[in-house]
């Protein structure tokens, strides 16, 4: 393969790092491409947490073909000492003659440092090949990086007619098996996976990823219940299963708390709200935030989704479309605030996936 751009270059970059996007978390899921007259002579991809960076791992492939040669990174590299070197060194070591990265790295030991240490050993640095590519592969790391808050993704499955379960509360299933692989792919990418109390007690969720093999860390189960509702029993409380971190108030029912933390739970009590689930959600997924999530999945039913949408603190909807209506049934979603058609909030469609009779259909937010 030779001759090819740099825009072609940091595409095969890009794939290059998709190949860690399950195992890289906490860190992000950076490729990187070591280009010799023309010639691909080193590619690598992240490494589980603690492991190798992707510019190691291609400069391992790479060895000597690395010298007078052009690295491809898809972030900017790290300058800082963590639980590996800084990647800028062995990257100045290997002689390199000139440097791509897609987009700058806006965590606060690198912001620019990387790049500026590189520039200063005499190595050609280049930014923002395919800068909106990058900005969309790393959205979660980034809006992590740049805000303190994961990147949230709302999930919620619904019929035709826009409800989540039947009048007599069922709902298994409204939609396929191709899209209940799809949400545990969804759950794969994600480093906490919240619910409250209706949904703990009602559908007795296990929150466990499954048909998924690459995954390294089960992702955080996560638990509103501002009042003490949920009894500490299920699979959701089997912690062999993964950790269960519980956000409840000081309105809890204290013999409910007693059971969670005898069971092994951690539990956080956090500002309690006249809203929803009874949780300040913003002061939930700050904490969260703090503990290195990158990305939370909401998979509650309609009161923590409308709570949420409500408080602004949702970045994507992930909604799985089912082929069938299901009448008087509980709807997807209960926004309070909108009284009328002035007051939507518009998102933007990002993807479109048919599965199998099931449509995923992917928003994110607009500017407003």
């Amino acid at each position: 393969m030779t001759g090819l751009s740099d825009q072609e270059y940091m595409q095969i970059a890009f794939e290059e790092g998709n190949k860690s996007r399950l195992l890289a978390p906490p860190n992000p899921w950076v490729g990187c491409v070591i280009v010799h007259d023309g010639k691909i002579v080193g590619k690598g991809s992240s490494q589980p947490a603690g492991s190798a960076h992707a510019e190691i791992e291609a400069l391992k492939a790479a060895g000597s073909k690395a010298e007078g040669g052009t690295a491809f990174v898809t972030l900017e590299p790290c300058c800082h000492h963590g639980k590996t070197p800084p990647c800028v060194d062995a990257l100045i070591r290997s002689k390199l003659k000139r440097i791509v990265v897609a987009v700058e790295d806006p965590d606060t030991q690198v912001n620019g440092s990387g790049i500026n240490q590189l520039k200063s050993a005499g190595i050609t640095v280049e930014t923002g090949v395919c800068r909106e590519i990058a900005e969309q592969e790393f959205a979660p790391y980034l809006h992590h990086r740049r805000t303190g808050l994961p990147f949230c993704v709302l999930k919620t499955a619904m019929s035709l007619d826009g409800r989540i379960c039947a009048s007599d509360g069922s709902s298994q299933w409204i939609t396929g098996k191709r899209s209940r692989k799809n949400v545990h792919e969804l759950r794969a990418k994600s480093q906490a996976i919240l619910i409250g109390s209706g949904t703990a007690m009602k559908d007795l969720p296990s929150l466990t990823v499954r048909e998924v093999e690459e995954i390294v860390n089960p992702p955080l189960r996560v638990l509103l219940d501002g009042q003490g509702r949920t009894k500490a029993n299920g699979p959701l409380f089997d912690l062999s299963l993964g950790p269960l971190l519980i956000y409840t108030t000081s309105k809890a029912d204290q013999n409910t708390v007693t059971h969670w933390k005898k069971r092994g739970c951690e539990v956080v009590e956090m500002m309690p709200s006249s809203k929803g689930i009874g949780i300040h959600l913003p002061q939930a997924l700050k904490d969260l935030g703090k503990r290195g999530v990158i990305q939370a999945l909401f998979e509650g039913g309609a009161t923590l989704h409308s709570q949420a949408l409500e408080f602004d603190c949702i970045n994507q909807i992930c909604l799985y479309l089912g082929n069938c209506f299901i009448g008087n049934g509980t709807p997807a979603f209960t926004l309070e605030s909108i009284k009328k058609i002035q007051d939507a909030k518009r998102w933007r469609l990002d993807h479109m996936e048919p599965l199998g009779e099931t449509v995923k259909l992917c928003y994110s937010k607009m500017d407003r």
